[in-house]
């Protein structure tokens, strides 16, 4: 049984997870802690809390979107090395869910749609071919 779709997902939310990592870093990172030294608004003196509060809020940020690029590389390297046609496959659906709860947790739709369709199309397809190689 074909799994091109899954692969396609998975490929998708992966690019997806690489550009908001780069858009987190680059725009919340840089961009923000440049003009947080730079200005007297509002904004200046939220960051200078969250630096309060977490220590340096750019290295936090960094991480985060770190984590992301991580997420989003592993998706596209698993997509083509380990999700293969007519084979089961669970850890790759556990996986996936995990990473669409996470995704439910910091807010991202995008992720969190891509990854539950992924991993629902991929244990779905994990039963229907369990059955086909038992009945042949």
């Amino acid at each position: 049984m074909s799994r091109k779709r899954e692969r396609m997902l998975m490929k998708v939310m992966g690019i997806w997870q690489i550009i908001d990592g780069l858009i987190t870093i680059l725009f919340y990172g840089v961009y923000q802690e440049f003009f947080a030294h730079h200005s007297t608004s509002s904004f200046s003196t939220q960051y200078h809390g969250m630096n309060a509060l977490f220590g340096n809020a750019f290295l936090f940020i960094c991480g985060f979107g770190t984590l992301l690029i991580g997420l989003g590389l592993f998706n596209l390297i698993a997509s083509q090395k380990y999700v293969r046609d007519d084979e089961i496959i669970r850890s790759i659906g556990v996986v996936l869910v995990i990473q669409a709860l996470f995704s439910y947790l910091i807010f991202d739709v995008i992720c969190l749609v891509l990854g539950m369709s992924a991993a629902v199309i991929l244990l779905a397809k994990n039963k229907s071919i369990r059955l086909s190689s038992q009945a042949g």
